[in-house]
């Protein structure tokens, strides 16, 4: 019997990210997870991202793409209300619909253009399926996600009486302010403004509410949060100026999501899934490839002497004609594993930390940072980073200073990486050897003018491999994943080895690292 495999994945922008979250079931049992983490400026999709998940799509049939609305503009509407011509509705429970214009929507489609996209959701979505998990009665809550306060009131039943969505101030306008001096000072600023819309928005909801409601008292205020950006103080302070119990607690909206691209929600999305292969046929083609496959065996073994035969002759004829195939290290697998090393510090780090150098060697990592609070390593960065690591450390070296230096370590890194080698007869013949100048000169052609490329040393192991000394000055980090784009899309066996180094400098990014092209002996 086949057992019924499908994979879910959910892509969710977050400003100039895409987090990528993979769960692989069997027998709707989750068996494999996984996540990534990638820039993403543009308006639509990059082709190397698109490509990932398109791979990843072509392996397993049922195969699910699930996101939220890029642009949010979402509002709860009455099943009973009137339909507007120019939005698209979809359910959000038994009392409402929610609406979306069709041109926002078209945006969040189109941005997955080059992979497809199977169901859309709003925000909405998410905290109404968090309620439904977690019933309250006369509370406010408040989801806060991607700069955003999605607000609903429930009655007595958790019924839904009043609902709101409010814009709050992004950490980039305050980048683009007048105010802003640096980093740290400028992520100083957006917590206190975030902190004081957040104490308005709840103020002006609570006041709207009663306006038009006096049979209902609000006895709770639930903030939900996907980033936590204000701490237990600001929290405990708000709840004695309002007189009302204010709780602040985390939210997984990937895990929602995945919750909500389930068969039980799935009619809540505003796109219906694309159409998947059908198994049968594919079942159908294994049993008669299985049945062929025996029976080809069993010819085999019955004509075993004259085959061997035959076989001998026909080594005689190629005897002289040149093997053009090889196996070299597969450099995209390395290439993506170095990604990812790089892409973990720079997410576990939050907006009130300013990362200063990142060293990245085969089973460590050191970043040195400023901070504001101490407790930000404990609460947010330390957890993180034994996820991956089997020990972590912060050393400070000024610890009466506003602005706190920080060393963060951790070690002994729990690689999960398995080495493997890749066919690349489309590029080598056997016993082509290319020297060190022609290496040399083919690896200064893929990266920027003023890098220096500076030859290390050569061993031979399987096959023979030339180290490189890189240093180049980017200025921002999609620069550096943009070079491991470059070096995947080659047909040669060129990766990106350690140790890593990037540093703040005066003129950008100075970012070092050792290179290995590897060849045939």
């Amino acid at each position: 019997m086949f057992s019924k495999e499908s994979l879910y994945i959910n892509a969710i922008k977050y400003k100039a990210q895409l987090k990528i979250n993979y769960k692989k079931l069997q027998n709707d049992t989750i068996a494999e997870t996984n996540n990534s983490l990638f820039i993403a400026k543009d308006d639509i999709l990059s082709k190397d991202i698109a490509i990932k998940l398109n791979n990843h799509s072509s392996e397993i049939d049922n195969t699910y793409i699930s996101t939220l609305l890029l642009q949010d503009e979402t509002e709860l509407t009455k099943k009973t209300d009137f339909k507007i011509k120019d939005f698209e509705y979809t359910s959000l429970n038994n009392d409402y619909d929610i609406c979306v214009s069709k041109n926002t929507l078209f945006e969040t489609k189109n941005y997955f253009d080059k992979c497809g996209i199977d169901y859309i959701f709003s925000a909405y979505h998410v905290l109404n399926l968090h309620i439904e998990q977690n019933p309250c009665q006369n509370n406010l809550v408040i989801l806060l996600f991607n700069n955003q306060a999605f607000c609903i009131i429930l009655n007595s039943k958790s019924d839904i009486v009043f609902n709101k969505r409010i814009e709050l101030t992004p950490f980039e306008n305050i980048k683009d302010s007048r105010f802003y001096e640096n980093d740290i000072l400028g992520q100083k600023l957006f917590d206190e403004i975030y902190y004081l819309e957040l104490n308005e928005a709840i103020k002006n909801t609570i006041e709207e509410f009663y306006k038009n409601s006096k049979n209902i008292f609000i006895e709770k205020v639930s903030l939900l949060y996907n980033l936590k950006q204000i701490s237990e103080e600001q929290i405990n302070s708000m709840s004695e100026s309002y007189m009302i119990d204010i709780s602040y607690s985390p939210l997984s909206v990937e895990e929602e999501l995945f919750e909500l691209s389930k068969d039980t929600h799935v009619h809540k999305s505003f796109i219906k899934p694309r159409i998947k292969p059908n198994n049968n046929f594919k079942n159908i083609f294994i049993t008669i490839f299985s049945l062929a496959l025996i029976l080809g065996l069993f010819y085999v073994f019955t004509n075993y002497e004259d085959i061997i035969k035959n076989e001998k002759i026909e080594e005689k004829k190629i005897e002289n004609i040149i093997d053009n195939s090889i196996n070299l290290p597969n450099h995209i697998l390395k290439n993506d594993s170095i990604e990812r090393r790089v892409l973990k510090p720079l997410e576990v780090l939050p907006y009130d930390v300013v990362l200063k150098e990142l060293h990245i060697e085969k089973n460590s990592i050191k970043m040195y940072a400023n901070l504001l609070s101490k407790d930000t390593y404990i609460k947010v960065i330390q957890a993180k980073l034994l996820e991956d690591y089997n020990s972590s450390i912060i050393d400070f070296k000024n610890d009466n200073s506003l602005i706190l230096d920080g060393i963060i370590s951790a070690e002994g890194f729990k690689n999960n990486y398995i080495s493997e080698f890749k066919n690349y007869n489309d590029t080598y013949v056997k016993n082509e050897f290319m020297p060190i100048i022609t290496v040399t000169e083919q690896i200064k052609i893929l990266f920027p003018k003023d890098t220096i490329v500076t030859f290390k040393s050569s061993f031979k192991s399987e096959v023979l491999t030339f180290n490189y000394l890189i240093n180049v000055i980017i200025q921002t980090p999609l620069s550096f994943f943009e070079i491991i784009n470059t070096l995947n899309n080659e047909l040669y066996s060129i990766n990106i080895s350690y140790p890593i180094s990037f540093v703040k400098t005066e003129a950008g990014i100075e970012v070092e690292f050792i290179l290995q092209f590897h060849q045939n002996k």
